[in-house]
């Protein structure tokens, strides 16, 4: 199976993995996800524990948005036993997942209800979020820098693939 449909690995991208976590470890701006409590009224608190940090003013993480031109990104937090519905993204096309914690939970690509294509993270990768996609199971805290693209997927292919 051709896996470039669903991701893009980079072995060779840098980030300050460490500075990264204890930025948002140590900031107490988390909130519930937004776009789950408004499109299908779930409170992330408690059904999903699933949390996003938007507060990106911090140099580590501006130094990796200027490394790839890049504009916005958050912190994501899925708290041990809860989930990541599944879900397309609305807006972003593709989504560079850089993994604070280790051995994160897996992402898991959907056609309907049926399981497609499942990844586990062991380095920065990029997701196509125009594909169904979810956590289904959280063991452990889940927690990563996520930086958004808003380009076509075969676009962010021809950049990032080498």
């Amino acid at each position: 199976m051709n896996n470039f449909r669903y991701i893009i690995e980079q072995p060779n991208f840098i980030y300050p993995r460490q500075e990264l976590y204890d930025y948002q470890n140590n900031h107490n701006g988390y909130k519930e996800n937004i776009h789950f409590k408004k499109a299908r009224n779930l409170n992330t608190a408690t059904e999903c524990k699933f949390f996003d940090l938007t507060d990106i003013n911090n140099i580590h993480v501006q130094e990796v948005l200027s490394t790839l031109n890049c504009k916005d990104g958050k912190f994501t937090k899925v708290v041990a036993g809860g989930i990541m519905p599944a879900h397309i993204d609305p807006q972003r096309t593709a989504v560079l997942m850089l993994p604070l914690t280790d051995t994160p939970s897996p992402i898991v690509f959907y056609e309907g209800d049926k399981e497609i294509f499942k990844h586990i993270y062991i380095m920065p990768t990029i997701i196509n979020a125009k594909i169904k996609h979810g956590v289904p199971e959280v063991k452990t805290d889940r927690i990563f820098l996520q930086i958004n693209f808003y380009e076509p997927w075969n676009e962010i292919l021809e950049r990032f693939y080498k």
